[in-house]
């Protein structure tokens, strides 16, 4: 069968460059393909003829730039009809968070007008914790939930035989005006059984194959904060991939498309030491170079490991800390504290690599008290760049459940604001609207002040490098405007 996988365009509304492709994706159209199936997966985000502006995301969106662009009839929705009927697919998979769900109706709902009889899927994180909402909107004939890669098979057997699906464990579809939830399927136990994440599959690979850097080393994470749903969509128990798995899809990733910089998405890269040790060693032994970036922990890092991952090409580190209060840290249960967080910054920069640590901001209980710690902590970690967010309850979170309970989240909540840099005011009014958004002004000051501050030091650590050695410069260019050529 000719299958079509669809990510929604949304950070280029926002007039964001951004080509991450999610991962889900990747190793679906991989299950897909090495089935025999004709896969094209298009990223919508690479379908915007022209944006007005390339920049980073910033602390807060403005809304009313990106409502009015999120438009039915915007014309990357004509680019992503294009390529459709050019493939002229049997089947359509689309996968979204809670952010894009808008974008994803869009796009469910043009491929229902170019062929009524298309069966549509949904998946995704969103799907996944909310199945009942694209089913609702009839555009959807069947949701997958969770780990997707051994259901998408079942499913579409059954579809292309026109087979009951009743019997395929998770799944969701409508049947007789009901809505039908099958059980859940069990995870995957070993990971190393599936193929490689087929981002050659994506339309227009060879021209960006390139940026399509993202890569894990295990799925599910032990930790229990309250805002985050990974514990629900991966559960705690932690799975890994072998260190040499990992690095045969980096030597694959590499000679496909040329790729040499990756972004690890695991909730916690180094949560095993000795695993990290061991994937550092193989990376080191590469016959080629390449550089990468991750998202962990404070409390799993130490001076030899931060160096050793330098080595195998480690550039920069995200640490999550969220708050500088220790009420609210004991109340989202971090189980870290600043000084953790800022003793991993001081050895990180010790081993030469660069450092990001995320806030957030509009917690329940949270007073203006905290968000003052909070931007004191900022300050005194001393990080190259800080990111803050504001606290979106998502479904599958504890604070979702928190948010119910309280009575601040609707029956049926509006999707179009789920997004953790829509200002959409205090979502557990624990302060009047005009103080909170008096404080989200400090923060948007103070977090630009701080970046800033550190990209001039940074620039000036750079420009001494360059008087030292000019070739570094060039290299420094290539890699940020033309990579391939240093692959």
């Amino acid at each position: 069968m000719r299958i079509l996988l669809v990510q929604p365009p949304f950070y280029g509304f926002q007039n964001i460059n951004s080509p991450r492709l999610y991962l889900g994706l990747a190793y679906i159209g991989a299950v897909l393909e090495k089935q025999g199936h004709e896969v094209l997966i298009i990223n919508g985000e690479l379908c915007f003829s022209e944006l007005k502006a390339s920049g980073e995301e910033g602390f807060t969106v403005n809304e009313e730039i990106y409502k009015e662009g999120l438009a039915f009839n915007h014309s990357v929705f004509d680019e992503i009809m294009r390529i459709t009927k050019e493939f002229k697919p049997d089947v359509a998979g689309i996968s979204f968070m809670t952010a894009t769900t808008k974008s994803a109706d869009f796009v469910a709902e043009k491929l229902k007008i170019y062929n009524p009889n298309l069966p549509i899927i949904a998946g995704g994180v969103h799907p996944t914790l909310v199945p009942e909402d694209p089913l609702e909107k009839k555009c959807f004939d069947y949701v997958v939930r969770g780990e997707g890669e051994d259901t998408i098979l079942e499913l579409i057997k059954a579809i292309e035989n026109k087979q009951e699906v009743s019997g395929i464990l998770g799944i969701s579809y409508r049947k007789g005006g009901k809505i039908i939830h099958n059980e859940n399927r069990p995870y995957i136990k070993n990971l190393n059984e599936l193929p490689l994440p087929a981002y050659h599959l994506v339309y227009n690979a060879k021209k960006y194959g390139h940026i399509f850097n993202g890569i894990i080393t295990s799925r599910g994470c032990p930790f229990a904060c309250t805002y985050c749903a990974s514990k629900v969509m991966w559960t705690r128990a932690v799975r890994f991939r072998t260190p040499e798995n990992v690095i045969e899809e980096i030597k694959d990733r590499h000679t496909r498309l040329g790729v040499a910089s990756f972004s690890f998405h695991d909730d916690t890269l180094t949560l095993n030491r000795d695993y990290i040790t061991k994937l550092c060693e193989l990376m080191r032994g590469l016959d080629f170079k390449i550089e990468w970036h991750c998202d962990t922990r404070g409390d799993t890092l130490d001076f030899k490991i931060l160096k050793l991952m330098k080595k195998a090409g480690c550039y920069h580190i995200y640490l999550g800390l969220e708050s500088g209060s220790p009420k609210i840290l004991k109340l989202i249960k971090k189980n870290i504290d600043t000084k953790k967080v800022k003793k991993a910054v001081r050895m990180a920069q010790m081993a030469g690599i660069t450092t990001t640590v995320y806030f957030m901001v509009g917690f329940p209980e949270e007073t203006e008290e905290d968000i003052l710690l909070s931007i004191k902590a900022m300050k005194w970690i001393g990080s190259d760049s800080v990111i803050w967010s504001i606290l979106t309850p998502y479904p599958g979170t504890e604070i979702w459940e928190i948010g119910k309970a309280q009575g601040v989240i609707p029956e049926r909540p509006n999707w179009d604001n789920y997004f953790h840099h829509f200002n959409q005011g205090s979502v557990f009014k624990t302060m009047p609207r005009e103080k909170w958004d008096q404080m989200l002004e400090l923060i948007d000051k103070e977090q630009k002040r701080h970046n800033h501050r550190l990209a001039f030091g940074r620039a000036v650590y750079l420009a001494g490098r360059v008087i030292k050695d000019p070739r570094k410069i060039i290299k420094f260019i290539i890699k940020k405007c033309c990579p391939k050529l240093l692959s």
